[in-house]
């Protein structure tokens, strides 16, 4: 019993782990931010700007939603 105690332990620690990390608001905002320097920069289109940009603020309402069905405080 007591490996089987461990081993949970140790997936519990791995799903906390990387919830946390999916819930970083901060990386999507700084993903934000680098995509708008490579439009300003040219290195990108406005339309593959629109699309990235989509992709991201999608990532952050789902983490947003997430946070809020699980009762998480505002960062």
């Amino acid at each position: 019993m007591g490996i089987l105690n461990g081993v949970l332990k140790i997936f519990q620690l791995i799903y906390e782990e990387g919830e946390k990390e999916w819930l970083d608001e901060t990386k999507y905002k700084e993903a934000l931010n680098e995509l708008y320097i490579k439009l300003e920069s040219g290195r990108i289109s406005e339309d593959e700007y629109e699309k990235n940009e989509e992709k991201i603020l999608e990532q952050l309402r789902t983490v947003r939603k997430y946070k809020k069905e699980h009762g998480y405080t505002n960062d």
